[in-house]
This record gives structure tokens, sequence and C-alpha cells, in this order.
């Protein structure tokens, strides 16, 4: 796992401590009412520290979380002990996975399926996610639109969280964008600073691809999904145009 390791993944949570998951969790149940009513059971693939996991547990939902990160996971595990929740989290690769159970909808949030580069990494994953779903059953993911990021263009960013006891996290994203391979390597260098010190440098380069809807439905197609559809993500009743920059992809299994 060369991404989401243990230094960053330490500080993940305080970087998207504004992440409105409970927000996100209200789009996501939208979606179950008008697709899927009886959804239940839900599997999350590549669910990180649990940020929508937790939610929808609490909620009532039986979920499974998957995720490649030990450190990750780890962490996610922690946050359901805390709370009393009792959501199964394993480690795994959506590429590759092995279960013995079915699910009334599967997840990927947060851009997992922009994290699938290949053309073989991203079929994988939607078998996948055909695999585990009962028949019916949805499944739903944001990613990264590809007529949006061309046209907007990745920018460099710097983003600042300030925490308790004087310190402060500082995120600078360096993107560089690769056109005719529709993929964009973020590179993040993160420093904990406390007061006028240094804590900690943190260095990832995170490579992730956008996507576009002909190719997606071609991959879902091909796995055995029906009923694709596209909107803005957040947005389920808006149609989806080139200024969208997050795309939420829903698709039912045959």
């Amino acid at each position: 796992m060369s991404v989401f390791k243990k230094d960053y993944a330490k500080i993940y949570d305080s970087l998207y401590k504004n992440k409105d998951y409970e927000d996100e969790c209200n789009f996501i149940e939208a979606i179950f009412s008008k697709y899927s009513k009886k959804s239940r059971r839900v599997l999350d693939l590549g669910c990180g520290t649990g940020g929508h996991a937790l939610v929808l547990a609490k909620r009532g939902y039986d979920v499974v979380g998957i995720d490649r990160s030990t450190e990750m996971l780890e962490i996610a595990q922690k946050r359901a002990g805390q709370a009393g929740l009792p959501v199964t989290f394993s480690k795994g690769d959506i590429t590759a996975l092995n279960l013995r159970e079915k699910f009334d909808a599967v997840i990927s949030m947060f851009a997992v399926m922009s994290y699938q580069t290949s053309n073989d990494a991203l079929a994988a994953a939607c078998r996948t996610a055909k695999k585990y779903l009962i028949p019916g059953g949805v499944f739903l993911f944001d990613c990264w639109h590809g007529p949006a990021v061309l046209a907007e263009k990745p920018a460099v960013r710097i983003k600042e969280i300030i925490k308790d006891n004087n310190e402060r996290i500082i995120r600078f994203t360096n993107p560089v964008l690769d056109a005719i391979n529709h993929t964009v390597d973020v590179k993040f260098k993160v420093w904990n600073i406390k007061g006028d010190n240094l804590l900690q440098e943190v260095n990832e380069s995170h490579l992730m691809r956008f996507l576009f809807p002909q190719e997606i439905r071609y991959f879902l197609e091909a796995a055995g999904f029906r009923d694709v559809e596209f909107c803005p993500f957040l947005q389920l009743k808006k149609t989806l145009t080139e200024k969208d920059w997050n795309m939420m992809v829903i698709a039912r299994a045959k």
C-alpha cells in the first residue's frame, strides 16, 4: 500500500474534519429510497476511516467496510468501538475480494473508483460490486468527472487546519495532469506545526483517474449492471454537466 500510510492516516480525519458525512449519507439514503427501497445490508468498498460506514450503522444499516490500508482500518475499528457500533471492517483489495455474503447495496465513496487507474482495475472493481449484490441491488459511487477536470484543470492548493494546543496542519497539493492517460498525480506535502516548530512532514503521491460517463457505462454494463445513471455529487435531481467536477454514478445489478 503506497498511499494512506501510517503518518497520513493519522492526520486524515483532521484534514477532513469539515466533511459532512451526515449530509452525504442523507444523499446515499435518498438514492436507496429511489432505486432500492429495501437496502439494509451495505458493502462499503474503500471505507477508509469509516466516515460513511459509521453514520449508516448509526442509522440502522448492517455495514461491512473494506479497505487496503491497515492504518485507516485501525482508526475505523477504534471509532466503531468508541461509538459502540457493530460495523465489520476488513482488509481487502476491492479488485480481488473474497466474501461469502450478498448485500442490498454497494457504495464506494470519496473518489475510491478514481484510484482504479488501469482499465483492468476499474473493470475488476465493477465486477466485485456486481458479485456481492443481490439482483436489483444498487451500486453507487462518486468519482472525478473527466470533462470538468479537463475544462477547469487541477490547481495547486493549500489547506490549513487549526487544531488544539497551538497546533496546525498545513497541506500543500501539487497536481500533475496527464490528459492523454486521464490521470492526475496528486502530490501531497503535509506539515504538522506546533507554534513555530515543524513537528512532522508527510509526503504522499496519489495517482487519480478522471472518468467519462460513456466509459463508466461500458465497464458497468460489461460487469452485469443496468439502468446506469449519472448526476452531480449531492444533487440527485440535477443533470450532470461539464461544470461538475464530482460525478455520482448509480447502477442496478441484473
